[in-house]
């Protein structure tokens, strides 16, 4: 039977029960139209529609997608999560954390970039725990640097008790809400997003209610201020600074660092990198002390033959399947344009358009502008989990590069299906590109430290920023950005702001996507050899001998480059039917995970 397209199934997804959906799986990779039209009627709902799966069948799908490469034949890992993390009972508990967190030069939050006698500037938000930026302050004492540290809500001259009533309101989603990825990534993006919302409300009123549910706010000034908030912050940091030239470095926001220094205008040079310190769990993990150049040393031996490389495969149990044949030309730009610290562009298209960090002088900025480029993936991304909850299993499936189809992903997928057709996004050509659309694989962001994990309360408050810091999770976006312009090093291009203004399209890249036990491989030019840099969400770099080598000084190599955090997913590498445990709703399963994590009663605690 032909597969439906996504006009056409877009609304009749949305009376799929699951019960009989879970049927299909062995018989066929996806429903068929006519397996979901007999399930109408019988109380299936929107939010709970998703792409049944089942992970024997990922051979299957990477031979139909054309992967020629080795792919993995070894058993998925155990999952475990750190036994020995715990809750401080005072500062002097998260002393050593500090300590190590300080002198940390490598990452996202490399903090021991700063220099004795500098005067650095940390911008925390309204809620930041307290204790540990006490005890930040601190071991930034006991080095001889000078530390600030701003809230947010100071930036912006607003209280504390009026950020908190305001965000109080607004916790209306669960963890189970992947929708707020497209609502928050996709809309920020867009010069005028009223204009789109209401575009979405005339397509599908029930999509808008349920990604822009309606707030309830103590009045119309607190609505204001929810509005404004943002922008209040970014305008008074600027004029933070503006009063305190003594500030030498600043870190700032838990991701996005390309474009949280553009946030800071003139003062862009500045900014060094992020701050994830705002809770106990990285300070009491081994995140901080994990040696920095031992992190750096993994980082580049994952990269280093990117430059010879003429093909990319990809798969994933849940599953993803990716291809993607690499020029040349292509692969040497990527080489030179891969490189963030603790995020690397494992994809070329997010590695070009932009001036590239050094690799010997981080955060510096190399000389050379690289334009960008659009590689013509094909393949499956298949997830369950996004930068900010999770969501039914949702499959992206791409041709020459771009969406083709959508399926699955409860109301994030319900959204993702509106908005490929919101005017402009298949035929405008953005800035600096030479094809047409919005709708192109960009990333595939690459964490690097396998000390990293999953926060528990996180996932209790309807959030899951922490797990694309988890060391081999690759998280996978779209669209058409070129962060900088070949105009002034690290600026962006003063075409994309006239762009947007004419088009009020997005201008930056959106809706993530998390393949947790990836494995990643590329070819060598004209060598028909395969590289498998990740397998099974572990970086092979971690097993490489001048690694392991250079780790033997910090103690035994097998502890020093132990994954500390492995997920758990049913049908995969627990006990469990992937669609009826996992696959309709993770977000319960996390929550549950979440709970038996902090209440101590987790099966899988190793050290």
């Amino acid at each position: 039977m032909k597969k439906p397209s996504i006009l056409s199934t877009s609304r009749l997804l949305s009376t799929v029960a699951i019960g009989a959906l879970l049927g299909l799986v062995g018989a066929t990779v996806w429903p068929t139209a006519q397996a979901m039209a007999q399930q109408k009627g019988q109380g299936g709902e929107r939010a709970n529609v998703f792409a049944p799966w089942s992970p024997d069948q990922l051979g299957e799908v990477r031979k139909k997608f054309g992967l020629v490469g080795p792919g993995s034949t070894k058993p998925y890992p155990e999952p475990r999560f750190p036994k020995s993390l715990r809750a401080p009972n005072s500062v002097e508990d998260m002393m050593p954390g500090a300590r190590a967190a300080v002198a940390q030069t490598s990452g996202r939050s490399p903090i021991g970039l700063v220099k004795r006698g500098e005067h650095v500037l940390i911008v925390v938000p309204y809620n930041a725990n307290t204790f540990v930026q006490e005890a930040m302050q601190r071991a930034f004492k006991e080095r001889g640097v000078t530390v600030t540290i701003l809230y947010e809500n100071d930036a912006a001259g607003v209280s504390k008790d009026a950020v908190e009533s305001f965000n109080k309101a607004q916790q209306v989603f669960s963890a189970s809400d992947g929708q707020q990825e497209p609502a928050e990534w996709f809309f920020r993006a867009i010069p005028q997003p009223d204009k789109t919302k209401e575009w979405l409300k005339e397509q599908d009123a029930d999509v808008y209610a349920k990604s822009f549910p309606e707030i309830k706010y103590t009045g119309e000034d607190e609505a204001k201020l929810s509005r404004s908030y943002n922008r209040m912050v970014r305008e008074g940091l600027v004029k933070y600074l503006d009063g305190h030239p003594e500030i030498d470095k600043v870190f700032w926001r838990t991701g996005g660092r390309t474009r949280t220094a553009t946030f800071l205008q003139h003062h862009s040079r500045k900014f060094v990198g992020n701050y994830t310190y705002n809770t106990h769990f990285d300070l009491m993990s081994r995140v901080p002390d994990f040696p920095s150049d031992v992190w750096r040393l993994i980082e580049t031996k994952t990269i280093e033959a990117l430059g010879y490389v003429d093909r990319i495969e990809a798969s994933d149990p849940e599953g993803m399947v990716l291809a993607a044949d690499v020029a040349n030309p292509i692969a040497e730009q990527w080489a030179k344009g891969v490189y963030q610290q603790g995020h690397l562009y494992m994809y070329p298209n997010q590695s070009s358009g932009r001036w590239p960090y050094s690799l010997v002088d981080y955060p510096g900025l190399n000389t050379q502008y690289l334009p960008p480029v659009q590689v013509e993936a094909n393949g499956i991304i298949a997830s369950t989990n996004n930068h900010i909850a999770t969501h039914p299993r949702m499959e992206i499936e791409l041709a020459g590069g771009k969406i083709k189809e959508v399926r699955g992903g409860g109301y994030y997928g319900e959204m993702l299906r509106l908005v490929q057709n919101y005017p402009g996004m298949q035929t405008l050509t953005w800035p600096l590109y030479q094809k047409p659309g919005y709708w192109w694989l960009y990333e595939a962001g690459t964490a690097t430290n396998p000390k990293y994990f999953k926060h528990p309360d996180e996932l209790l408050e309807g959030r899951n920023t922490s797990e694309r810091n988890v060391g081999g999770v690759i998280h996978w976006s779209f669209g058409t950005e070129a962060q900088h312009g070949p105009e002034e090093t690290g600026k962006v291009t003063p075409l994309r702001a006239e762009f947007g203004k004419v088009n009020n399209v997005p201008l930056e890249h959106c809706c993530h996507n998390h393949t947790l036990m990836v494995t990643y491989q590329v070819r060598v030019r004209d060598l028909d050899q395969w590289i498998t840099l990740i397998e099974h969400g572990k970086l092979s770099a971690l097993d490489d001998l001048y690694v392991r080598a250079l780790a033997s000084r910090y103690g035994n190599p097998d502890d020093v480059l132990k994954q500390d955090y492995v997920p758990p997913l049913p049908g995969i590498n627990v006990p469990g039917d992937y669609n009826k445990d996992y696959g309709r709703d993770p977000g319960v399963y996390w929550v549950k995970w979440a709970n038996s994590v902090k209440d101590g009663s987790y099966k899988y605690f190793k050290d």
